[in-house]
């Protein structure tokens, strides 16, 4: 059984940060919460990142300690040491990020964990290699959607609406029962998307 948690981060601004469990394996989703060994009883082996905005990876480096592999999509990976389009520059106007290995993720790959596994779908738009975690019926969207039927913004670097647009078009798609995990704010579900936005 998948079971998730949310945890909280010590930063002024921040995104929502996601504990899975599955079996004696563990995920960290956005880490914006550093890394605590009494939180995780077996192996933390993936750092999943829904893109490369600053608030989203704060602590990737505290995680990183626990032995984890760093999951990015493969648009997005040069990002994550850039701080122009991570946003460090932009924000602090620090040149901050994170400068170590990653794993490049392509639309449809699939990751194992514990006694389930993890399924990674693009969605660009936030940024040009935003994605979504799928486990077990929970959507791990980072800033594609938010609930009440809002969605991130498109004018930071690599941000298109276009894309964007095709991006929430496609988490549509998904089952109804879906539990929507977003970056920001409380999780909703596929089926209260449609209904606050009118669909």
């Amino acid at each position: 059984m998948t079971q998730i948690k949310m945890l909280k981060s010590p930063h002024g601004f921040s995104a929502n940060c996601y504990l899975i469990q599955s079996g004696n394996e563990y995920a960290v989703v956005d880490p914006t919460a550093p890394y605590d060994p009494s939180l995780c009883e077996g192996k933390v082996r993936y750092i999943l990142l829904t893109h490369t905005h600053f608030d989203h990876i704060l602590e990737v480096d505290s995680w990183v300690k626990s032995g984890a592999e760093v999951v990015i999509s493969k648009e997005d990976r040069d990002a994550l040491s850039n701080p122009r389009i991570n946003c460090y520059a932009l924000f602090d106007g620090s040149d901050n990020g994170y400068f170590g290995e990653a794993m490049a993720l392509s639309d449809g790959d699939i990751l194992p964990l514990g006694d389930t596994e993890i399924k990674f779908i693009s969605c660009p738009g936030h940024t040009i290699g935003s994605g979504t975690f799928i486990i077990d019926g929970n959507a791990f969207v980072g800033d594609t959607i938010f609930e009440g039927g809002g969605f991130g913004r498109f004018d930071l670097p690599t941000g298109n609406f276009v894309m964007l647009r095709n991006s929430i078009a496609r988490l549509m798609e998904l089952d109804d029962n879906t539990v929507v995990y977003p970056g920001h704010g409380d999780k909703t579900t596929i089926k209260e998307y449609k209904t606050d936005i009118g669909r």
